[in-house]
């Protein structure tokens, strides 16, 4: 017996209920559009479409249809929790259902239509038959950025199409950062087409959208109307700003663009009930690739569009002050990319950051330490950061090796770090390595002696990682096997590389930066003797706009290595490598939970338990 789901609103899609659907659907049934890309909120019933569309097609022109979903639990509940219940229940479906053979992940129909649901890392999946429609969900998960030897998941699963003259290709997700699959895949389109509702009081259409500094979309704040005039844009608005009490955030109105007036959450609803699809642009002679851009104020279902919940949820996201709550606010509420400019901060305030902590010291809330190592042709450079239950990061130690690989193990393996105010001591957690080299200007690469010395030594702790900005798109960390048989296929247990966004990462050092008062979650604090080197590092990149309009980071100085380690000891952090820092937030006191307690490092001579703060040794100051 196949359990029913549990939605806001049961039974079947109803497009009086979400009227912002209607126009996609009606798109992906014309002749001449193959592509279609639904850039969306979270809750306003994308997934319904998508599995409509598929019941449509599979009843009314037999055909073999593809879904991919990010990962293979979620095709796997989609398949039996919500595609083939939708069969059961719909009298027009069910017979198709009727004496044929029908599995967790294929449904081959009684009129000739096949049905299978793969996984976007599933390249085997992908490739096994040619296709006529195929579905892409939630393109901007981590799924969809897994590294094969083959294309990206989407392009892959666009070429089993390519023998079918009417194909459909269907996208749709929330966004993540603006060069994530769904953001460049829209701006990409023919033609985008956005919902405009008409004003209560004045009667103007327009697109609904939450402020002109949260509107990614439209230039200066203006778009253009049914008649191709340019006209401002309306915006949420109430009193108080992030201070806003009860009352006011209750009083919350949506103002018209045109006529300054204030609508409620009933006048708005009511208001996207009578709209249409209007493109942002003159629509061209021959259109192949169509878009279309839906955030929750559009939302009637339940009180998910309600306008005084949307800002509270604004609110306490901002007051937070926790950057990936932030970000959850713009991509799954407002269906905008979240985009951070990155400016670095002054040399004054970096060091307005220094702590009362002596080096090599942790602060006594430390769950865990985290390192990161830049591979010079000579040397090392590398930085150690402490990581507390609010996310709050200490530099604890820097410095560059001159020596080889001996005294990298020593750094990862074996040194044990003084907690403040206790008898504990803590080793590193996890350490990122980088592989790609140092640069030049002789053509040189470890590479190899970088993985064979992982390969030895790794041990669960350090990993390699290489930084990949400018392919990464919507993952922050990427892992890829690189140890692979002859037949492609990875080797169990074998090497494995993390690929980052070390454009994020940036973006979130010097975001983190602006926190200037202990109390706040995330804050960053160096060492009371971290040196001016070390702050000519974090400045030596600043954030520049491309010929794209894309911002990104690019290096004006010379010397930039303490920057990309604390990237790769950041990157350690984050919640998506094996949860982060997250696993250990249960610990309590004592050694926190899943940290190994590594041996006393070997007597040598002019060292002790802890090496020393003046040796030139370890640091280039």
């Amino acid at each position: 017996m196949l359990k029913k789901p549990i939605a806001e609103e049961e039974g079947p899609l109803r497009l009086q209920r979400t009227p912002c659907l209607r126009p996609l659907m009606d798109c992906v049934l014309d002749e001449d559009i193959e592509h279609v890309v639904f850039c969306k909120s979270a809750q306003v019933a994308g997934t319904e479409a998508m599995i409509s569309i598929l019941g449509f097609f599979s009843h009314q022109e037999p055909c073999a249809i593809m879904l991919v979903l990010a990962d293979e639990d979620t095709a796997k509940y989609m398949s039996s929790n919500r595609i083939q219940q939708m069969y059961a229940d719909s009298e027009e479906l069910r017979p198709l259902l009727a004496g044929k053979r029908i599995t967790v992940g294929e449904m081959t129909l009684a009129n000739g239509s096949y049905v299978v649901v793969g996984w976007a890392s599933s390249v085997a999946k992908l490739a096994s038959r040619p296709i006529k429609v195929i579905i892409f969900d939630e393109v901007d998960k981590p799924g969809y950025y897994v590294t094969t030897k083959e294309a990206d998941p989407i392009s892959l699963g666009i070429q089993r199409t390519e023998a079918k003259f009417n194909r459909k290709i269907l996208e749709l997700s929330t966004p993540s950062i603006e060069t994530g699959n769904i953001w460049t895949d829209l701006i990409s389109c023919d033609c985008i087409f956005d919902w405009h509702v008409p004003c209560p009081f004045c009667g103007q259409l327009q697109p609904l959208r939450w402020s002109r500094e949260h509107c990614h979309d439209f230039t200066e704040g203006v778009f253009r109307s049914e008649t191709g005039e340019n006209k401002k844009l309306g915006q949420v608005v109430w009193e108080g700003g992030l201070d806003a009490t009860q009352k006011q955030i209750e009083a919350a109105g949506y103002k018209c663009g045109e006529c300054g007036e204030v609508w409620n959450t009933v006048q708005k609803n009511n208001a996207v009930e009578h709209g249409c699809a209007i493109p942002r642009t003159e629509i061209p002679e021959k259109m192949q690739k169509v878009g279309f851009h839906v955030n929750r104020i559009y939302s009637l279902l339940g009180k998910s569009g309600d306008i005084p919940k949307l800002v509270g949820e604004f609110i306490k996201s901002w007051k937070s002050g926790d950057h990936q709550k932030m970000q959850g606010f713009i991509n799954n509420t407002l269906a905008e990319p979240w985009i951070v400019k990155g400016e670095k901060p002054k040399e004054s305030e970096l060091a307005a950051l220094r702590g009362y902590l002596p080096p090599l010291v942790v602060p006594k809330d430390a769950l865990a330490l985290t390192a990161g190592i830049d591979v010079q042709k000579i040397g090392f450079y590398f930085s150690v950061w402490a990581w507390t239950r609010d996310k709050k990061a200490y530099l604890i130690h820097y410095g560059y090796i001159p020596e080889d690989w001996e005294e990298v193990h020593e750094l990862v393996f074996e040194w044990q770090f003084q907690v403040e105010e206790s008898d504990r001591t803590l080793a590193i957690w996890r350490a990122a390595v980088d592989t790609g080299g140092g640069k030049s200007t002789e053509a040189w690469s470890r590479t190899e002696e970088i993985y064979s010395w992982l390969r030895e030594n790794g041990r669960g702790v350090a990993w390699g990682i290489k930084g990949m900005s400018h392919e990464s798109k919507g993952a922050r960390v990427k892992p890829t096997v690189i140890d692979k048989f002859p037949n492609g296929k990875p080797i169990p247990g074998g090497l494995k590389l993390f690929l980052l966004d070390t454009d994020y990462f940036k973006d979130a050092l010097f975001w983190r930066t602006q926190k200037q008062t202990e109390d706040q979650e995330q804050r960053i604090c160096f060492h009371s003797e971290t040196g001016q080197d070390f702050f000519n590092h974090l400045l030596a990149e600043e954030k520049r706009k491309n010929k794209q309009g894309l911002y990104k980071w690019v290096q004006v100085r010379d010397a930039n290595h303490y920057l990309d380690t604390t990237v790769y000891a950041f990157a350690c952090a984050d919640e998506q490598w094996f949860g982060g820092v997250r696993v250990l937030r249960g610990a309590v006191s004592g050694a926190p939970r899943m940290m190994r307690k590594p041996p006393p490092p070997p007597a040598k001579e002019g060292r002790g338990f802890l090496p020393k703060i003046d040796s030139k040794k370890w640091f280039g100051r």
